[in-house]
């Protein structure tokens, strides 16, 4: 019997925002540049203090392959970081419905998505660190009710300055998939083994401006599944940024009558705390 790791997804998320000194029990991914003298943190008698940031994103939204929509999303991350642990997490929720005149009937089409993450990780030298993460897919209308993975691994930092960060991670874990019931066949569970290959590359360009690239492979026995994130933001205030985004995610191996490929291409305002 497939195992689910949907039911993990809000518990995990739970802990993580009312105590995040229990993600110390599960692991993530950050990069891992500085070791323990030189931690992004402030300094106090006792040792490294923890360090938080949080941010809401708010913007318009384009979706294109299993659902053609323009619409608003909201997404909400936070970070939290002490000397050799960080911890993230975010979820985004995108929710429009569009009205279309077939032959004189208003058809009313909605689009919905919900994705969560979570991620931590360990340094244990200057430019290496084990990670964990935590990654959920709830998309209406894709072919699946949702898509849940969990891997673990090792990540390098290749690259660290005042300008450019490069990051590499290899993992392995596993991926819970459900796909959605239709006339003619009903929901089903498969659970599969999955390796994952991730990197990210940040490049500072000014002071008030960032370009941040993100792409990730999950292979496993069934479906590949590949996610690419390219993002550019610049400040317009000290807390607040413009950010335009285009993500991708692409599939081996879908059911039948939906597409391999969604694409969303966001435009939103950024306020961080």
């Amino acid at each position: 019997m497939p195992i689910s790791l949907r039911p993990l997804v809000p518990i995990s998320l739970a802990l993580f925002a009312s105590h995040p000194v229990l993600a110390d029990d599960y692991f993530m991914y950050s990069p891992a540049e500085s070791d323990s003298t030189q931690v992004d943190c402030e300094k106090t008698e006792e040792g490294c203090k923890g360090k938080w940031e949080a941010s809401v994103e708010f913007g318009y939204v384009a979706i294109t392959g299993n659902q053609d929509s323009n619409s608003l999303n909201a997404r909400f991350a936070v970070s939290y970081e002490v000397e050799k642990w960080r911890h993230e997490g975010n979820i985004a929720i995108v929710e429009s419905s569009t009205e279309e005149n077939i032959s004189g009937t208003v058809v009313e089409t909605k689009a919905e998505r919900l994705t969560a993450q979570a991620k931590s990780d360990y340094k244990f030298s200057k430019k290496g660190y084990a990670f964990g993460i935590l990654d959920y897919d709830d998309t209406k209308d894709s072919g699946f009710e949702y898509q849940a993975s969990f891997a673990a691994g090792m990540g390098y930092s290749f690259i660290k300055d005042d300008e450019h960060s490069l990051d590499g991670e290899l993992g392995f874990g596993s991926r819970t998939s459900k796909t959605e019931a239709t006339d003619l066949l009903p929901s089903d569970s498969n659970s599969e083994t999955i390796t994952r290959i991730a990197g990210k590359y940040v490049w500072k360009i000014s002071e008030h401006s960032q370009f941040e690239q993100k792409l990730s492979t999950e292979i496993g026995e069934d479906n590949t599944i590949t996610k690419s994130y390219s993002g550019l933001s610049a400040n317009v205030m000290e807390n607040l940024a413009l950010k335009l985004s285009y993500s991708i995610k692409d599939q081996t191996d879908v059911p039948v009558g939906n597409e391999e490929t969604e694409t969303t291409t966001a435009f939103t305002v950024v306020y961080t705390f």
